[in-house]
């Protein structure tokens, strides 16, 4: 409970209407036009009742702590929404406040209650992600970006052994390939380098999916369609190879049209 210490000449700040809304209330003072939302705590600690007075400086105490209040309860609801880590609640917080003071007395509260923990946000966000097949690479680069230690990230990475990576890869190419069915296979091998890449996974990884996923068979009335398009506008041979292999066609498809 706050201890009212005042000169007599000290210009003093006095409630002059409580308002109870919803599970707060509002006060209202001489101080200015603002009016404070304070929770029933905050009433019963600081004694704010119509007609009591404070000295400026204890007012100001009185507002910080509110916002301090205020603000933590704020981040409760960013939090609840799904898990944060430590820097995202710290940059949600810099969009609330300035003060050090009180955002480290918020992180601290939060710790404290596990609401912030940064281990075991990393294991289950990397469990959450092999479930969606991402790959290593981007796993790390995403837990990297949301401030997470980088050997906090290898303690749990590390259990993604290489079978696992394969298998995983190999579903998202058989995903990629089927939207790709009759497309020439370099334009479907491009797709999946891609696709693969962005997704996170390795050279070794992609290249071993590259080399043992069953490709789309080429749609050769498609082939020849193309074939006989270009051969209108051109006769030289070498030059209509070129156009064909520029559309991503192989070359052993190509010389069955001739």
């Amino acid at each position: 409970m706050m201890v009212m210490m005042m000169n007599d000449n000290e210009e003093l700040v006095w409630i002059t209407k409580v308002e109870k809304k919803g599970k707060k209330y509002q006060v209202y003072t001489t101080d200015s036009e603002e009016i404070l939302l304070l929770t029933e705590d905050a009433i019963v600690n600081n004694r704010i009742i119509k007609g009591n007075s404070y000295s400026k400086d204890e007012f100001k105490k009185i507002k910080k702590s509110v916002d301090e209040v205020n603000i933590f309860d704020s981040i409760l609801k960013f939090i609840d929404f799904k898990m944060r880590t430590e820097k995202e609640v710290r940059e949600k917080l810099l969009t609330k406040t300035t003060e050090e003071k009180i955002i480290n007395n918020i992180i601290k509260r939060l710790k404290e209650l596990n609401f912030i923990d940064d281990e075991r946000y990393t294991k289950i966000y990397i469990e959450q992600e092999i479930r969606k097949n991402s790959g290593p690479k981007l796993i790390k680069y995403n837990l990297i970006s949301k401030g997470i230690n980088e050997e906090l990230i290898d303690k749990y990475l590390n259990n993604l052994d290489e079978n696992s990576q394969r298998e995983m890869a190999l579903n998202i190419g058989k995903n990629t390939l089927k939207s790709l069915a009759g497309e020439p296979i370099n334009k479907q091998k491009e797709a999946l380098y891609n696709k693969l890449t962005m997704k996170g996974y390795n050279t070794n990884i992609i290249n071993y999916v590259m080399n043992n996923i069953e490709y789309q068979k080429v749609d050769y009335d498609k082939l020849k369609a193309l074939y006989e398009k270009i051969k209108e506008k051109e006769n030289d041979k070498n030059k209509i190879i070129q156009k064909l292999l520029s559309k991503g066609y192989e070359y052993s498809d190509i010389k069955k049209l001739f």
